[in-house]
């Protein structure tokens, strides 16, 4: 046998013949094992491989000394070993400071990154950059349409960010997202404003809705959207610019925020109820989708989980993996397993699956919250706003209603927390005190990126400042005899959460868990608990 397995040259559809094979099952039996075992003809590459051509990705000659052709994937285990341990010498290439910060950023304890103090001077250097490059006519295009737009601050800044502040990549990415855009979208306003979903035909909008892309109901520990990719739920029978423009859509409007900007996305992709063929398929046709966009899309993913159920797909796996760009093939986990493990792994990670989209073995993914975010997103268009993030309530958000999932939301128990700590002061205090109490616990959630969210409408909506004080005061009264919620129902995350709340008010985490420890014991002691006694008698 072969020891590796080609890659199949896609033709002018982007497509190859996929025979109707093997289904991948969550189950890893023998005889599943035994039909994944991947064989294929040995096939001519052209000058359009996947590594030189839809990766774009340079021949480094440590690959061929070390047996692996650059035109194909490794077919049999050995090739995999051999590619994980040359991505594991290039993961101890890393400096100690790039590796620590590649680890915490995967899982989930990444710490949002601060603008240079030089941001003026950055920006005009930028606008130098942008004008020594010769052929930007969809950028003077824009330019012309809508000036502020493509000029402001907001929008040049998305971009720096993703380059790391790199004004001459910036510039070139500015100009290459331009002409993109107008490829897709054409030449008309849509080139010179944010992207809307009115701008979508009617194919593009089927792509949206297919759940093929979608945002996971919450953040990640480290408060980053994540989104799920289910090549599964492509539609085929959509030409492939329909998908792009869909997934440019989604992945702009998320980009547009600066939460997105400074922390970075998350992507889990997930492969289930596909032969072997249609797997590898699946793959190329998302690494050329991704090869389109890459030039012109901000760079901001932090981390891209790949869940298979089958291990026979290591080799094919590893393959794409080696044939990445070297800064995100550092960023990729790859997790084997029956749907149980598979959510438990992404737990490790930060990652929530308790309103996971994907279903067990070849049931079809969730499309609810999908199709309900979308119906949210066409609603906050028509009010005008564009704002995507308010889709999904991010992980110190105070959340109105009720029931068990807003109980039990991290930025509810933290406010929980938070007024816990102020309760003396507030049964002690009279009614303008307490208001003030209120208004300054307020600011400090604000402060650290939290919101006070309603749900209206089939849509969340931001409340005012009466509404967000009045929550805090309903706290007080809740938590007066019953006290905090327990530390069980709280993530390991939210004690810094709490430490970063307190350090408004120039108190460390061990000071605040201290009062805490000296308000419970207050309330134990035998003249509160004779007390208690009394009125209930």
């Amino acid at each position: 046998m072969e020891p590796f397995l080609p890659v199949p040259v896609l033709d002018s559809n982007n497509s190859v013949p996929v025979p109707e094979n093997t289904t991948l099952a969550d189950n890893n039996t023998a005889n599943n094992q035994e039909v994944c075992d991947p064989v294929a003809p040995d096939t001519k590459i052209d000058d359009g491989d996947l590594v030189t051509g839809e990766l774009g990705v340079e021949r480094d000659k440590t690959f061929p000394e070390a047996g692996l052709s650059l035109e194909r994937s490794p077919q049999s285990s050995d090739g995999a070993d051999l590619i994980e341990k040359l991505l594991a010498d290039e993961m101890e290439k890393l400096s100690v400071e790039e590796n620590e910060r590649t680890t915490f950023d995967i899982h989930g304890m990444a710490q949002e990154s601060n603008d240079p103090e030089n941001i003026d001077d950055l920006l005009e250097q930028l606008e130098q950059e942008i004008r020594k490059i010769p052929d930007r006519k969809a950028y003077e295009k824009a330019k012309y349409l809508n000036e502020e737009y493509v000029t402001g601050r907001e929008f040049r800044l998305m971009f720096l960010r993703s380059e790391k502040f790199d004004v001459e990549a910036s510039a070139q990415r500015i100009v290459t997202h331009l002409e993109n855009k107008m490829d897709m979208f054409g030449g008309g306003p849509a080139l010179a404003r944010k992207l809307r979903m009115s701008d979508l035909n009617e194919d593009d909008l089927k792509a949206l809705k297919s759940g093929a892309w979608q945002l996971l109901p919450g953040c990640d520990a480290a408060g980053r959207l994540v989104l799920a990719l289910s090549p599964t739920c492509i539609d085929g029978s959509l030409a492939v610019e329909c998908h792009l423009r869909a997934i440019v859509l989604m992945i702009m409007s998320i980009l547009q925020t600066e939460m997105a900007q400074k922390k970075g996305v998350v992507i889990v992709m997930r492969w289930s109820g596909q032969s072997l063929q249609q797997v590898q398929q699946s793959i190329l046709t998302q690494a050329q989708l991704m090869n389109k966009l890459r030039p012109g899309i901000p760079r901001k993913v932090v981390c891209v989980h790949i869940l298979l159920s089958q291990k026979c797909l290591r080799p094919l796996v590893d393959g794409i993996r080696w044939f990445l760009h070297e800064e995100l093939r550092t960023r990729i986990r790859v997790h084997y397993g029956d749907f149980e493990q598979l959510k438990f792994a992404l737990q490790t990670f930060g990652i929530a699956t308790d309103r996971f989209p994907f279903r067990p073995k070849n049931e079809p993914i969730d499309l609810e919250h999908h199709l309900q975010c979308i119906q949210s997103w066409s609603k906050q268009e028509e009010k005008g706003d564009t704002n995507i993030d308010i889709l999904v309530p991010r992980r110190f958000d105070v959340l109105f209603g009720r029931g068990l999932h807003t109980r039990n939301h991290t930025g509810n128990l933290r406010a929980a927390h938070i007024a816990d700590m102020f309760r003396d002061k507030y049964e002690a205090a009279g009614k303008y005190e307490k208001t003030a109490i209120a208004e300054r616990i307020v600011t400090m959630i604000r402060e650290s990126h939290g919101r006070f969210l309603k749900w209206e409408d089939d849509a969340w909506e931001r409340v005012d400042q009466e509404d967000a004080r009045n929550k805090i005061s309903h706290l007080f009264r809740n938590t007066r005899n019953a006290g905090c919620p327990s530390k069980s129902k709280v993530s390991p995350s939210d004690g810094s959460a709490i430490g970063k709340a307190t350090s408004t008010e120039g108190d460390s985490l061990a000071s605040a868990l201290s009062k805490r420890a000296k308000s419970d014991s207050r309330q134990q002691s035998p003249q509160r608990i004779q007390k208690r006694r009394q009125r209930k008698s």
